[in-house]
C-alpha cells in the first residue's frame, strides 16, 4: 500500500518495500504535483501487486560492470585476452562516458548518445581509464564502427544480466546495433607472395611469414608452434603441422581473473616488476585447431629450422 503525504509545497508518496534480503524497507518520492503523485502511487501499487516492483538502487553503471565482469569470466571460463579485451572496453570506452550515471536512471537515448559521442572520439582518448593527451595526428584518427558495435554488444549482454539480477526491469540498449565498419581486403598474389618472402633476410622473420602465407596463422599460433606441432610424414609424405596452441602476452591483472585450464605454461619474467606475462595457451575453440598442409618450399625450411635449433642446443 502507497500513501500521498502533503510536504510544503510538494507531495510525497510513502510505501515500503521488501529489498534483495527481505527486509522491509520505507521509501519516499516526492512530486511537485498532486497528480504526478496519484500517478506514481497507482504505479507502485499495481507493480507491489503484480510482484514486478523495481527495488530502488542507486548502483553505477560502473559499479555494475566491474562487478559482473568478473563472474560472466569466471562464469564462461573466458581466455585471458578475452577478460582484457572486455575489461578495456568497459574501462576506455563505456565509463568515462557513463560510468557515474545510476543504471536505473539509463534510457535508450543515453546510448544512442554514448554512440554518437564514441564516433566523435579520437582512438586511444583513454588507456587503462586515464584520459590521454593526444597529438593532432591522432585526434584525426577516430573510433571505428566496429568498436561502438563492440561497446553495444558488451552493454546489451551485461545489461540482461542486470534485468535478471533485478537491477533493471528493461534494458536501455537499443535493439538497432550501430554499423560494423566494411573495408574489403586486399589479397595478395602468388607472385605478390613469393616477392615478400625473397625481400627478407632475415631466417626467422622469413619462416614466420611463409608460415602465415602457407596457413592463414595469426602471430600467437605462430610462435605457438612446437616441434610436436610438425609431421613431415603425414599425408602420404606431404607433411602437416597443426595448430592447437598460441603465444600470447597478457596482464597479470587479467590472469588472477581468468580460470587456468586453458594455460599450458607461463614464462618466467624477463623484467622485475613486470605488469605481464608471456604465456602457452590452447586455442580458444575446437574449431580453431586445425591440421594444416604443408608445401615442399615449407616443409624444407622448416626441416632446416629445427635442424638449425638442435645444433644451436649442443653448442
Amino acid at each position: 500500500m502507497a500513501y500521498i503525504t502533503k510536504r510544503g509545497n510538494s507531495y510525497s508518496v510513502r510505501y515500503t518495500y521488501e529489498d534483495e534480503h527481505g527486509k522491509s524497507c520505507d521509501k519516499w518520492e516526492s512530486f511537485p504535483t498532486k497528480e504526478e503523485a496519484t500517478n506514481r502511487k497507482k504505479q507502485i501499487e499495481h507493480e507491489l501487486a503484480a510482484g514486478t516492483f523495481l527495488i530502488p538502487s542507486s548502483v553505477t553503471v560502473a559499479e555494475f560492470l566491474m562487478d559482473w565482469l568478473p563472474k560472466q569470466c569466471s562464469k564462461h571460463k573466458w581466455a585471458p585476452k578475452t577478460y582484457e579485451s572486455n575489461l578495456s572496453t568497459i574501462q576506455n570506452l563505456i565509463v568515462p562516458y557513463i560510468g557515474s550515471m545510476e543504471m536505473q536512471k539509463l534510457k535508450p537515448y543515453h546510448m544512442e548518445n554514448l554512440y554518437t559521442t564514441l564516433s566523435k572520439t579520437p582512438c586511444g582518448s583513454y588507456i587503462e581509464g586515464k584520459k590521454q593527451e593526444l597529438t593532432e595526428k591522432q585526434k584525426q584518427r577516430f573510433l571505428s564502427g566496429t568498436t561502438i558495435h563492440e561497446v553495444h554488444r558488451l552493454l546489451g549482454t551485461a545489461f540482461q544480466y542486470a534485468v535478471e539480477w533485478g537491477i533493471l526491469v528493461k534494458s536501455p540498449v537499443p535493439v538497432d546495433s550501430p554499423k560494423k565498419s566494411t573495408q574489403e581486403r586486399t589479397i595478395w598474389t602468388v607472385e605478390e607472395m613469393r616477392a615478400a618472402l625473397d625481400s627478407m633476410e632475415d631466417p626467422i622473420l622469413h619462416l614466420a611469414v611463409h608460415l602465415t602465407l602457407v596457413g592463414a596463422l595469426r602471430e600467437g599460433e605462430i610462435v605457438g608452434l612446437t616441434p610436436e606441432d610438425l609431421d613431415f610424414d603425414a599425408a602420404d609424405g606431404i607433411g602437416t603441422f597443426r595448430i592447437n596452441k598460441s603465444m600470447q602476452r597478457v596482464r597479470k591483472e587479467a590472469l588472477n581473473q581468468v580460470d587456468d585450464g586453458c594455460i599450458i605454461k607461463i614464462f618466467p619474467d624477463k623484467l622485475e616488476r613486470s605488469t605481464t606475462s608471456l604465456i602457452l595457451k590452447s586455442t580458444k575453440t575446437a574449431s580453431s585447431c586445425r591440421t594444416i598442409f604443408m608445401t615442399s618450399a615449407l616443409k624444407e625450411e622448416l626441416k632446416k629450422w629445427l635442424n638449425q635449433l638442435a645444433a644451436d642446443e649442443m653448442k
